[in-house]
């Protein structure tokens, strides 16, 4: 596989968060699906305490993590298709990890009615564009040309 065609696979799962978001939110905006369904406050608490914590746990996760697994790729020296499977493997990890930061951020706004699923929405959303698919980009972590 080469390079486009990985940056053109990753793109269309990193434009997917975005996607699916705003089916999500379309839905709960028509009323097909319920909003302000969790009305229990202890309830609330722990969904937004794990919520919170599990968006500081993911997010330099999968950026630094990344980072580091891409940098050990590079000065090992694996087949080319072997750096292509952990690469793509990694990216989709990385992109799965944005989509559930989002996903829950939107979730949490509609189904508990707090604005704090806003501010998870938009703290993943900011750092997935950090993690945005180019050609340029995966020839960079990969070192093909």
């Amino acid at each position: 596989m080469n390079t486009k065609k990985m940056s053109l696979k990753l793109l269309v799962g990193w434009i997917s968060i975005y996607v699916i978001a705003a089916v999500t939110s379309f839905l709960f905006e028509r009323g097909i699906l319920e909003r302000g369904v969790i009305t229990e406050a202890r309830t609330i608490y722990i969904m937004l305490t794990v919520g919170v914590l599990v968006t500081l746990a993911i997010i330099p996760l999968s950026l630094r993590g990344f980072k580091r697994m891409v940098d050990r790729l590079d000065e090992k020296e694996y087949p080319e298709s072997k750096i292509q499977k952990i690469y793509m493997t990694c990216s989709w990890l990385r992109i799965a990890a944005f989509f559930a930061v989002v996903e829950f951020g939107v979730l949490y706004y509609y189904l508990i009615d707090d604005s704090i699923g806003i501010d998870l929405a938009a703290i993943g959303a900011i750092c997935s564009l950090f993690a945005f698919p180019t050609k340029n980009g995966v020839e960079h972590e990969t070192g093909f040309y």
